[in-house]
């Protein structure tokens, strides 16, 4: 119980020293001035990292935004491109005459030598293939035919699906025009399939900082076109880009910032349509624009302790030369007020300066002094006024003596023994 009790006192002293009414003045004057210091820089310092890291974000949102229209109107131009070849070959009067008579085969040497070419085909009305020409042992114009072949067998230049070839791990486009004679009907179709690297090759025009990379998704949001193979054929779903995936199907182009990829960290993410199929994903790290603002802000953060280690040293000091006049006057005060003299020496040597507690030692050394001599004159008066009491006492003890019977005899008796002893001389 006493233990408790102990413990609880102990706080309790604990407490008591923290309370703000019993600190000294030196104390209450250097912790005000450390707030009156810090205070305001803090808050300063503060709003300043605040609207720097949102001009940050602001900017970055509009750079990577910027980058992924740079990287969509890269692939648009690269696959009108692509068309257009498409379509000069699907003009060509050997093709039509091929495609319309038969007879000898076209030299599609020209387009297939293009670097980004893997495959060209031509077709009948019917979409019977009558020459395929490929740079690869084996292709494959069939998987996904419906894509290109019947809008293109209709008139209209086509651009089909991408697609993910998992063995090869490649990714390959088929590009389709329609085959007719200048101002007649559509005999047949021409089909260019081109390398997906091409694609992402465009796309990476875009300026893109360190650790950025651009990708291609298709309309049922799956990553088609990637730099990492390990993203290709992974919906934003599976790559836990869900809040993307929705802002993408709310918004035809914008961009995101703290966005978290799979292995590589928060991001800053902008997309951009590049056709009704594919749009343009730019992806930058995070740190790359918030990490100038976040050095400068610990280097702020910094200066701040510093200041902060500087302001609290020269409020300590302030305190110190406060507390030391105040602490002798406490002492010179409580002196007198036990009776003894003051320590005129100490105040004297506080009462040097010239600033108030200065005045203030020289005017209570002098009523220390006042008040000593005082106390002497009224020491002596009162030593004066025993002795003369005394006195009194004893004068009025002697008359109360003599004023009584046994008094007076003695004294006939001493007056007859006087007298006859005299009597005796003589």
């Amino acid at each position: 119980m006493s233990v408790s009790r102990s413990a609880n006192g102990q706080t309790a002293s604990r407490w008591r020293r923290l309370d703000p009414r019993r600190w000294s003045l030196g104390a209450k004057i250097g912790v005000t001035l450390v707030l009156a210091t810090l205070a305001p820089l803090a808050v300063l310092a503060r709003s300043s990292l605040q609207v720097s890291r949102s001009a940050v974000e602001t900017a970055q949102l509009e750079s990577v935004e910027g980058a992924a229209q740079v990287a969509s109107s890269s692939v648009a131009e690269y696959l009108e491109g692509a068309l257009a070849r498409a379509d000069q070959a699907a003009t060509r009067p050997d093709v039509v005459g091929f495609i319309t008579r038969g007879g000898d085969v076209p030299d599609l040497e020209g387009e297939l030598a293009a670097s980004d070419v893997r495959a060209i085909a031509v077709f009948d009305r019917l979409g019977t293939p009558l020459e395929v020409r490929s740079s690869l042992d084996a292709v494959d114009f069939g998987a996904d035919r419906i894509n290109w072949f019947f809008p293109a067998a209709t008139g209209r230049l086509t651009t089909g699906r991408v697609r993910y070839n998992l063995e090869s791990q490649l990714s390959t486009l088929t590009l389709a025009a329609p085959a007719r004679p200048p101002g007649a009907a559509v005999v047949g179709v021409v089909a260019v399939q081109i390398s997906g690297a091409d694609l992402l090759f465009a796309a990476h025009q875009a300026p893109l900082s360190a650790g950025g990379q651009a990708v291609v998704i298709d309309d049922t949001q799956t990553v088609v076109v990637a730099r990492d193979s390990r993203l290709v054929g992974e919906s934003l779903g599976d790559l836990g880009l869900e809040s993307l995936a929705e802002q993408i199907s709310e918004e035809p182009s914008g961009s995101v910032t703290g966005v978290v990829l799979r292995d590589r960290g928060a991001q800053v993410i902008g997309w951009s349509p590049v056709n009704d199929q594919l749009t343009a994903i730019v992806t930058q790290p995070q740190a790359v624009f918030l990490g100038p603002i976040d050095r400068l802000a610990s280097r702020v953060w910094l200066l701040f302790a510093l200041v902060g280690l500087v302001a609290v040293a020269g409020a300590a000091a302030l305190a110190r030369r406060l507390s030391k006049p105040v602490g002798v006057l406490t002492a010179a005060a409580s002196t007198i007020e036990a009776g003894a003299e003051a320590d005129t020496e100490a105040l004297a040597r506080i009462g040097k300066s010239h600033d108030d507690v200065g005045r203030l030692a020289r005017v209570f050394a002098r009523m220390a002094e006042q008040v000593a001599e005082r106390e002497r004159s009224l020491r002596a008066q009162v030593s004066a006024l025993r002795v003369e009491i005394d006195q009194q006492r004893r004068q009025k003890a002697v008359e109360e003596v003599a004023d009584t019977d046994f008094f007076r005899e003695l004294q006939g008796r001493a007056a007859e023994m006087r007298r006859r002893a005299k009597a005796a001389d003589d």
